[in-house]
């Protein structure tokens, strides 16, 4: 009995060493394992921290602050004489901060009867902004009244979303006279954003037509932009700089303003058209075509009545 105690215990010993050596090489190769991973990780936490930290503090610098672009005003148009014929004058914009409104439905009903403006026709014109960043303002109104301008400066504790601001509005000093040679600005349409060489964003004005559209691109000028710092939920929280645009540039007509105001007055209640030329060097003095229309009318938007009459 003694003897095959002994050799029970021995047998067992044997197995149990077996299963030590087995579990030891398990350990090794579960240690290798790990040990691999953690110089894998390591080595990614250097190359973020290092090889491309400074890619992702710029990344991070970005989401942290926004430009928003300051409006540079139009250049002004003369006539051979020096006579202004189209100019800018201050006037007053009404904008919609979105990051600061809690209800957009609630701010609209409030707008709406101070600006005179159907509600479906402000609802139509934010549902534009949709695509853009919420601290990207909303031109609501232009050309407020002062009247208008205080309403909502009285509400500015109920309503701070709404920014009175002050910017240029086209003055064709002319009005009716003129108007087929300088032409009007529009807002630019979708496929004028769309296309990356005119660099236009929602809201700018392009010219439209005369002498507007032909010398857009010198009489638009270039937009300045201030920086500022927003929150995690994309309001703005301080402004930290800005850059100053470029001012569209001055344009001077061979157009002689007296004897364009003349044929005008001899096409009166006509219908016809009349050009002056110099014969010396074939410069256009008066350009004109009738009936014609005031350029006036098209430096805000119009209500769908307003473009069926015209």
């Amino acid at each position: 009995m003694c003897k095959g105690r002994i050799k029970g215990r021995k047998s067992v010993a044997m197995r149990v060493g077996e299963h030590k050596e087995a579990l030891v090489g398990r350990v090794r190769v579960l240690s290798g394992v790990v040990g691999v991973c953690l110089a894998m990780i390591a080595g990614a936490f250097w190359f973020v921290q290092v090889v491309r930290g400074s890619y992702y503090r710029d990344l991070a610098e970005n989401n942290r602050l926004r430009k928003v672009a300051i409006k540079a005003p139009r250049g002004s148009i003369y006539d051979r004489n020096g006579r202004v014929m189209v100019e800018n004058l201050p006037s007053y914009n009404l904008l919609l901060d979105r990051s600061r409104a809690a209800d957009f439905a609630a701010s609209l009903e409030f707008a709406a009867p101070i600006l005179e403006r159907p509600l479906p026709e402000l609802e139509a014109l934010l549902e534009r902004y949709r695509a853009v960043p919420s601290f990207q303002p909303v031109l609501l109104g232009e050309g407020l009244t002062l009247d208008q301008v205080a309403r909502f400066e009285v509400e500015q504790l109920a309503h701070p979303e709404f920014v009175v601001d002050v910017s240029h509005r086209r003055l064709y000093r002319l009005g009716v006279q003129a108007a087929h040679v300088l032409g009007y600005l529009g807002e630019a349409r979708p496929e004028e954003l769309a296309d990356p060489q005119k660099g236009l964003k929602i809201g700018d004005w392009v010219g439209r037509r005369g002498v507007e559209l032909e010398y857009d691109a010198r009489l638009r000028g270039e937009d300045g932009e201030r920086v500022v710092v927003v929150d995690s939920h994309g309001q703005s929280v301080e402004e930290l700089g800005r850059q100053v645009g470029r001012p569209g540039g001055e344009l001077t007509l061979s157009i002689d303003a007296e004897l364009q105001q003349e044929a005008e007055r001899q096409l009166e209640g006509k219908a016809g058209a009349v050009v002056a030329l110099d014969p010396r060097n074939g410069e256009i003095l008066a350009l004109v075509s009738a009936p014609g229309y005031d350029p006036n009318l098209f430096t805000r938007r119009l209500e769908v009545a307003e473009w069926q009459q015209l």
